[in-house]
């Protein structure tokens, strides 16, 4: 069984197997938005997704599996990869919208690249969501390194962009499963908010940052708990 509030080095696969059913309430995650192979292993294009599709069907029926009835999702996509995407999650997802994040600057030599996509959708069909559905937030190009440290993964969110997410759909204590860890952004936002989490990174040099970053942040987030109750105490 695997415990709450860890990050594990493994396949998100094999670990979402793991998870107990109709247990998390919110999925943010961030897939590598490159996953195409070409025959001979070497770096593909955007048409050789297709060798991944069985992978990508298996994990969204999981994760449909491990929402709760009323549980929610985010996944971050961008333009190349959502016409794949979009169709294989909402096979075994209800999803409801596409959130487009405008990072507010980027590179791009037609036009600058400045948003990307997120897959939403929720169990709850009686749920309904205000607002507008294009977030403007800092990513990295744009000066999150202020606020966040500095970067440690090449596709890294920021931290505010999950923590929105999180406080949007969950509440103190619930849990918040991310299949692709990367620098840990989804866990740190989780521990900001006071919700369980639990993360899966495959790749052992992106997942030994990624277990220092939340090890600091919980240090962190231990140090400020000790300093408040000492401020009651006096």
């Amino acid at each position: 069984m695997l415990e709450e509030n860890r990050l594990y080095n493994m396949d998100c696969l094999d670990g979402i197997r793991q998870v107990k059913t109709a247990s998390v309430k919110a999925i943010i995650t961030d897939p590598p938005y490159f996953q195409g192979l070409t025959q001979n292993g070497q770096r593909g294009d955007f048409s050789d997704l297709e060798i991944t599709r069985p992978f990508w069907q298996q994990l969204a029926k999981q994760m449909g599996r491990v929402l709760t009835s009323d549980g929610e999702f985010y996944i971050c996509m961008d333009w190349r990869g959502y016409a794949f995407y979009y169709p294989i999650f909402a096979d075994y997802l209800p999803v409801k919208n596409v959130i487009v994040w405008n990072k507010m600057s980027g590179p791009g030599s037609f036009y600058s690249y400045v948003h990307e996509f997120v897959l939403y959708g929720t169990k709850d069909s009686t749920l309904k969501r205000g607002g507008s559905n294009v977030w403007e937030m800092r990513g990295y190009s744009s000066g999150s390194e202020q606020t966040d440290g500095p970067k440690l993964h090449y596709a890294q969110k920021p931290v505010a962009l999950f923590q929105r997410m999180i406080e949007d759909s969950t509440q103190p204590g619930d849990l918040v499963l991310d299949c692709f860890a990367g620098s840990g952004t989804a866990a740190v936002a989780a521990i900001r908010t006071g919700r369980r989490w639990l993360a899966f990174e495959n790749k052992a040099s992106t997942y030994e940052k990624a277990a220092s970053r939340i090890a600091h942040e919980l240090e962190e987030a231990k140090a400020g708990h000790s300093e408040q109750t000492s401020l009651f105490d006096e």
